[in-house]
């Protein structure tokens, strides 16, 4: 009888003990594949971060062309060497040209899909670093929201400009912004003879006080555009030292 109690024991024991190998095996696994789905979302943050800062350097560098310009002619619409000025803007190509300056506007799109699609889908709440998930929160939903809100001001200001151009039915302006697409080509790769035509157009915008009105009020929006771009890089760099930081983690 005792030996049967006591095998009885040892089997009760070995089924005890294979339950909990087993429970632990599960656990285990399960803890991988939370670690492995942590690690996929953040490694899709920091693609996503170091797109976004190449394309920020990019963007600083006709961000900043265009503004120096709307700067330059809002503090000096009535003291300028048109000559000097529109020949100096013929030879800055996409960045700080006459066209950019007066008849085209900067969109803002950062290249942000996975992170963008981590909030759509939910999955930001997986993101076991509370400060990650609260500095995404301040990039996506404070940061871009008020850049791309004012960057649709200035979108707005452009669209009201050229209706009012449209509006003017002046022969001479049809006649100074007639050009052909392998002229503007040929202009935004500086390849020209001659500014005389920069001249022209430039000469034009500056007797027409709608156009001064134009560029006053898209340099002071563009202040507050490159105001909220800074704040949106600070919060980048935050949220790059805290994903590499969480990474490196799961990596000891």
């Amino acid at each position: 009888m005792k030996n049967i109690l006591a095998r009885g024991g040892i089997e009760f024991l070995a089924v005890l003990l294979g339950i909990s190998g087993s429970l632990w095996i599960d656990e285990q696994r399960e803890n991988n594949q939370k670690q492995e789905h942590q690690v996929t979302i953040l490694e899709a943050i920091s693609k996503d971060i170091i797109q976004t800062e190449n394309f920020l350097n990019e963007r600083d560098e006709k961000f900043t062309a265009d503004s120096t310009w709307m700067d330059f002619f809002a503090n000096n619409w009535e003291n300028m060497n048109v000559d000097s000025v529109a020949t100096e803007m013929g030879k800055e190509g996409y960045g700080g040209s006459f066209h950019n300056t007066f008849l085209d506007f900067r969109e803002f799109h950062p290249p942000i899909s996975s992170i963008e699609l981590i909030m759509q889908d939910g999955s930001l709440k997986d993101i076991r670093n509370v400060e990650i998930r609260k500095t995404i929160n301040t990039l996506i939903n404070t940061n871009l929201a008020f850049v791309l809100k004012n960057v649709q001001t200035e979108i707005d200001m452009q669209i009201n400009f050229r209706n009012t151009l449209i509006n003017q039915n002046d022969p001479k302006l049809s006649s100074i912004l007639s050009v052909s697409q392998f002229e503007l080509k040929n202009r935004f790769a500086d390849n020209v003879k001659s500014y005389d035509r920069h001249i022209e157009e430039l000469k034009y915008f500056l007797k027409k006080d709608y156009a001064r009105t134009y560029i006053n009020l898209k340099n002071r929006n563009r202040s507050f555009v490159m105001h909220f771009i800074r704040n949106f890089k600070i919060t980048l760099g935050k949220l790059k030292e805290l994903v590499e930081k969480e990474l490196e983690s799961y990596s000891q």
